[in-house]
């Protein structure tokens, strides 16, 4: 998604948060539409991110700017997106270790 991101930035977040969203239905969270409802329940297991989360899908969600600006957004909506992919993978990794 990374890589694919300098010729289709809109593209390219969109597959991120769609990724997240899968990632997080994979780890039981409930998998529906209302983006806000699933932040409110990742919050609890996921407090440091979940602000990231919510960032990148309004990001997604309104469209303004110029190109430029909605670039830059939308580069900053990738970030996000990723803390938020790292933090659900981390926690399966530490768990593993403990087992």
């Amino acid at each position: 998604m990374q890589q694919r991101f300098v010729d289709d930035p809109e593209g390219a977040a969109a597959q991120a948060e769609h990724l997240v969203r899968r990632v997080m239905d994979e780890r039981g969270y409930p998998a529906n539409d209302d983006r806000e409802g699933l932040a409110n329940v990742v919050s609890v297991d996921h407090p440091d991110v979940v602000q990231r989360y919510r960032q990148g899908c309004d990001t997604l969600a309104s469209p303004s700017g110029g190109t430029d600006e909605r670039t830059e957004n939308l580069r900053k909506a990738m970030v996000d997106f990723r803390s938020v992919f790292e933090s659900l993978i981390e926690r399966d990794a530490e768990t593993a270790t403990t087992r």
